[in-house]
């Protein structure tokens, strides 16, 4: 029979699991132990074996010393600081708590890697510091003249991926570095982490890359006025149609990314090409700013050319449209469409890469550190470094 062990802190085992998001009923359905049980562990009636220790420590992504600490080591409270894009309140599935503490310690990579401060010579977060009752509208129209993108170049990009690489690629000049990871959980799109000096945004991996390109953008307003933030996908109401249950703030952010990614002084003349506004115009709209088609359905409502309820009625046939087209997807497992370490290189971002590589090679860290910033075994380094040089080539 296992033995049970000594020494294993009550405070500790409660506190990992509620940092990590998951319920006393959900750990007990992972052990197959009642919840009682559980209770006991957690109030120090009871200690749990070595195994189920270590079971724990994989669930919630921690190393098995921590839970014999005298008390739960400092560690901020994401969660709680975050602006929450919802309007029920629903807590947030325990993939996103263990991405928002990946991207806490990113940050601290980005510090170690850095010495504490951002190569970057422009700085937008700082260069462009704002309010929430500002003007979204004008905000957007500073960073697009910050960022050096004009309506010709944005809509020279062929593709929506190539649209937002080319996105990406400009912000994180700008001093904000952006990750993507599969979040496996198409309800939140992204999420991004305030910082002095390293300000990060995360994606979800899994979304269409014109929802990244927004998320991005959205992400970035939160930056701009000093706020983490979290956008859930389960809404997209542009601003205008949300109840007072939600924050102001999400409006501001909506609003930025809109005007953003179509200035309403272009949107204006290239109304001109239309005369009517049906599917195939919003489309193509839509495919000329590389944006989704509710931005430029939320546009054309803003405008007065289309009614709330021509926007409900799109929206619904749309969702409808979506559910249809991937009904005889459910339960197929499909394909990533590339290597683990293309993946992984994608997730990172080469401009991090680089970094990482760079500061390894001049000496300044180890392979084990490295490795650690980086996210993966050292034994997957070589592959991983082979992306980037490829990526140089290009």
């Amino acid at each position: 029979m296992a033995k049970h062990i000594n020494g294993i802190n009550p405070d500790i085992l409660k506190w990992a699991r509620e940092r990590s998001g998951y319920t006393v009923e959900a750990i007990a359905a992972f052990l197959k132990k009642g919840v009682s049980i559980i209770n006991d562990w957690e109030s120090g009636e009871r200690a749990p074996t070595y195994i189920q220790l270590e079971k724990l420590a994989d669930k919630y992504k921690r190393p098995i010393a921590i839970f014999f600490f005298p008390e739960p080591p400092e560690e901020p409270n994401i969660i709680e600081n975050l602006a929450l894009r919802s309007s029920d309140n629903t807590p947030l599935e325990p993939r996103i708590h263990i991405l928002l503490r990946q991207a806490y310690a990113r940050q601290f990579s980005l510090m170690e890697l850095n010495m504490g401060k951002n190569p970057a010579e422009m700085k937008i977060f700082r260069d462009l510091q704002a309010r929430p009752n500002d003007s979204a509208m004008a905000l957007a129209q500073q960073a697009r003249a910050y960022l050096n993108v004009d309506v010709t170049t944005q809509t020279s990009w062929n593709t929506t991926v190539k649209a937002f690489e080319n996105w990406r690629d400009r912000v994180e000049e700008a001093g904000v570095f952006v990750f993507k990871e599969a979040f496996q959980d198409d309800s939140v799109d992204g999420f991004c982490l305030r910082h002095d000096e390293f300000p990060v945004i995360y994606l979800n991996n899994s979304r269409p890359s014109v929802r990244q390109i927004f998320s991005l953008f959205h992400e970035l307003a939160h930056l701009l006025i000093g706020q983490n933030g979290l956008i859930q996908s389960n809404i997209f109401h542009g601003g205008i149609f949300r109840g007072g249950t939600i924050q102001a703030i999400e409006d501001f952010c909506d609003q930025f990314a809109g005007e953003f990614l179509v200035p309403s002084n272009d949107f204006e003349n290239r109304l001109n090409f239309f005369t009517n506004y049906n599917d195939k115009t919003i489309e193509e709209l839509a495919h000329y700013y590389k944006v989704s088609r509710p931005v430029i359905l939320l546009k054309l409502v803003k405008k007065g050319i289309l009614t709330r309820e021509n926007y409900w009625q799109r929206i619904n046939q749309w969702v409808e449209e979506y559910k249809y087209q991937i009904q005889g997807k459910t339960g197929r497992k499909t394909s990533s469409g590339g290597s683990y370490y293309n993946t992984r290189a994608t997730y990172l971002g080469y401009r991090f890469m680089e970094l990482a590589f760079g500061k390894y090679r001049d000496g300044h860290c180890s392979v084990e550190q490295l490795a650690e910033h980086l996210n993966v075994k050292v034994k997957h380094l070589p592959q991983l470094e082979d992306c980037l040089l490829r990526k140089a080539l290009r």
